[in-house]
């Protein structure tokens, strides 16, 4: 009796690890704010919550980062995004390698 209930705690408790810890995988991240920059290979995001004499962060554009201007899927070059323009990019941060810009969303334009 007393075998089964040692092997029930440790059974517990090896699910209860397994079931814990933290997934080492890609880290997908979403940022909100203006565009303090923009080039055809990267954009730089003011969030509002840089530290002072701190630069916005840059994220970069690929051929495979998705660019809506409203729910309309574009190339970047259509999106014509602007400076001050509020935007939303989706960024993932890979185990292995650098980040990695999922997608760019900008508001319609009228």
């Amino acid at each position: 009796m007393r075998f089964n209930r040692l092997w029930t705690v440790v059974v517990v408790v090896v699910a209860t690890t397994v079931a814990a810890r933290p997934v080492v995988s890609a880290h997908e991240m979403t940022v909100q704010g203006t565009v303090a920059a923009v080039e055809t290979s990267r954009i730089q995001i003011k969030t509002g919550k840089e530290k002072a004499g701190v630069a916005p962060e840059w994220y970069p554009i690929d051929a495979k980062t998705k660019i809506k201007r409203g729910q309309k899927t574009m190339s970047f070059a259509e999106a014509k995004i602007e400076l001050n323009e509020r935007v939303v990019v989706i960024v993932d941060h890979p185990t292995k390698g650098p980040m990695v810009t999922k997608e760019i969303r900008v508001a319609a334009r009228p």
